[in-house]
């Protein structure tokens, strides 16, 4: 009988603190930047250079805004070109007639798209319309063997029973993009909703219809965390202009491949921040906005070391199964000589949580290797 040999070859990459092109993952702010009826978004103002000294500090590789002034949106490629050289740039997103949302990123975005824009809420408990939008950028992260679905999103402000029934249609709607429509053809995409949703999970409004909780819910696949401040312990994001914070209105919200992959997460403050945050300042977070921007880091689940579970041959035929990340693109190759390799199969989408591979032996003695593709 011949014999079957395996080699597994798996390349791991460090992150280093320059962020070179192969990242291991990508961080992420969410940010309210309190942009409602201010008229100057220059890089002269107070408020933006405040908002952009912290976008400086944290260095985030994507950062979703909510609230820039819609008549103003022209003057967020100035901010990037003073803050954030060579970011891409996302402003096609819908609007109240007031503000929208801006979504920059360090990586290319393939493309962008306004979602539920304005949309009836009829369909959801709501006679009326949905305030914003959802807005999405699919974003080119390398080291990914899938594009990143970055989403920012804006709900309905306000207590009131009108503003609270609103607010909750919104997440029903939101909920139902998901799960009926975006996890039908992209369901093995790693994807994250972000934004400013107007409720506090643990401190509801009377009368709350659980927006919150009804986008986490498990047919949607998106999932709560709750970052918190380093020095106070705080999850609160609202409002540091005020004399005290009461509520964590700004979430991230990651899938399950995403949410399984965290490295860290807090809630940024500059009056509490410890050690150097030059170019940041100390009052940048109060000049900036009345909300606190939300970072997230997640680590690739594609970089990970894996495990082969069984390798067997009978009757002819040998057969492979391998550990796999959802989504994950794997290529197994050949060799009879450990030098020349060909390939044996390429492309292998895993739908799951492993992957089995068989195929006819074409030798008494085979070298086997399978590689995660970039």
């Amino acid at each position: 009988m011949g014999s079957v040999r395996l080699v597994v070859q798996v390349c791991v990459l460090w992150l280093l603190p320059c962020r070179t092109a192969m990242a291991e993952g990508f961080s992420l702010v969410s940010y309210n930047t309190h942009g409602n009826s201010v008229t100057d978004w220059s890089t002269n103002s107070e408020q933006v250079r405040a908002i952009g000294r912290q976008m400086q500090f944290l260095q985030p590789d994507v950062v979703t805004f909510q609230e820039i002034p819609l008549t103003n949106t022209w003057q967020m490629a100035n901010f990037v070109t003073a803050f954030l050289p060579g970011y891409f740039l996302a402003t096609n997103s819908g609007t109240d007639g007031f503000i929208r949302s801006v979504i920059v990123s360090r990586f290319p975005v393939l493309r962008s798209a306004k979602w539920l824009d304005g949309v009836s809420l009829a369909g959801f408990g709501y006679a009326g319309n949905f305030t914003r939008d959802l807005f999405e950028a699919e974003i080119a992260v390398p080291g990914f063997s899938q594009p990143v679905h970055v989403f920012t999103t804006h709900l309905k402000s306000a207590s009131d029973s009108a503003s609270t029934s609103r607010r909750a249609a919104e997440a029903r709607a939101i909920s139902n993009f998901f799960a009926n429509g975006f996890l039908t053809t992209n369901g093995l995409r790693p994807f994250v909703l972000t934004g400013d949703m107007n409720e506090d999970i643990a401190r509801p409004v009377s009368g709350s219809g659980q927006p919150i909780q009804t986008m986490t819910n498990a047919a949607v696949g998106l999932r709560l965390l709750t970052p918190t401040n380093p020095a106070n312990g705080s999850e609160l994001t609202f409002s540091i202009q005020a004399a005290s914070m009461t509520r964590r209105y700004d979430y991230i919200l990651p899938n399950v491949l995403l949410a399984a992959n965290v490295a860290t997460s807090f809630v940024f403050r500059t009056d509490l921040a410890s050690g150097d945050i030059t170019p940041a300042m100390a009052s940048d977070s109060e000049t900036a906005s009345d909300h606190l921007p939300v970072f997230v880091r997640f680590e690739s689940p594609f970089t990970r070391p894996f495990l082969i579970g069984s390798i067997t041959r009978s009757n002819g035929v040998v057969g492979m199964a391998w550990e796999t990340v959802l989504g994950g693109r794997y290529r197994l190759e050949q060799s009879t000589n450990l030098t020349a390799w060909s390939v044996m199969a390429t492309n292998l989408v895993a739908t799951n949580s492993s992957f089995r591979f068989t195929t006819n032996s074409l030798s008494d003695q085979m070298f086997l290797r399978v590689r995660l593709e970039p």
